[in-house]
């Protein structure tokens, strides 16, 4: 079925199951289960849009490259082991014990891609950091349909991929919350429904609409996108 990214009090209809990655009754999944080379690769890439600083730098790439193979040798996060960048940003990732626990603790959850799962990620009570991180390896994980209301905070350009594979339901503030490559990706997606948008976006949004500027339809679109 799907899995949906939302805070506590959002999509509560007609969910099977619920992983909480907060509270004392935590839930935990490995993101090293199954590992092969191209999800090690996935995951690297992944794990360094944590920490945007100077990512086109040597140092970030050499990290990417050295951090894919220490995934693919590891049992579990916790367990990976590899050079001093590569222990950095995998103590860094895990030094908060919530993140700790969901990625490596004992008490797997058990993804069925034949029910609808939510996962409660409030950054609210949990901070904007593990949210993310947490959010990031659950989209990497899952293999189903995908429900990203704040895509504008989770999405990276690694996941055009679940656009092309036409698994993604996301939504935005903003279209400037992407970056520019998974904002022309986003734009390609067949059904896009404006509500609230700026003009800038609501004019973004009709330019695909294949609608002609000045005309009646192209002004209701636009308004109704604003509205």
């Amino acid at each position: 079925m799907s899995l949906s990214l939302a805070h506590m009090n959002q999509l509560n209809v007609g969910l099977k199951r619920t992983l909480r990655p907060q509270g004392r009754a935590i839930h935990s999944f490995n993101p090293l289960k199954e590992i092969d080379k191209r999800k090690a690769q996935e995951l690297a890439e992944l794990v360094y849009t944590i920490y945007p600083e100077g990512q086109q730098t040597l140092t970030v790439r050499k990290g990417k490259w050295e951090l894919a193979p220490a995934l693919l040798a590891a049992k579990s996060l916790d367990q990976v082991q590899g050079s001093e960048e590569v222990n950095g940003v995998m103590g860094d990732l895990l030094f908060n014990p919530l993140v700790r626990n969901c990625l490596c603790g004992k008490k797997q959850f058990v993804f069925d891609e034949r029910r609808v799962i939510l996962a409660r990620l409030n950054r609210k009570d949990i901070g904007e950091k593990a949210a993310l991180t947490i959010g990031l390896f659950l989209i990497g994980q899952y293999g189903g349909q995908l429900v990203i209301p704040d895509f504008g905070f989770y999405g990276r350009d690694v996941h055009s991929n679940l656009i092309r594979e036409n698994r993604l339901i996301a939504g935005v503030n903003f279209l400037d919350e992407l970056t520019p490559k998974l904002r022309q990706s986003v734009l390609l997606i067949p059904q896009k429904i404006g509500c609230g948008a700026t003009f800038d976006d609501a004019e973004a949004l009709v330019s695909y609409a294949k609608l002609l500027r000045g005309t009646n339809e192209y002004n209701d679109f636009v308004h109704a996108a604003m509205g």
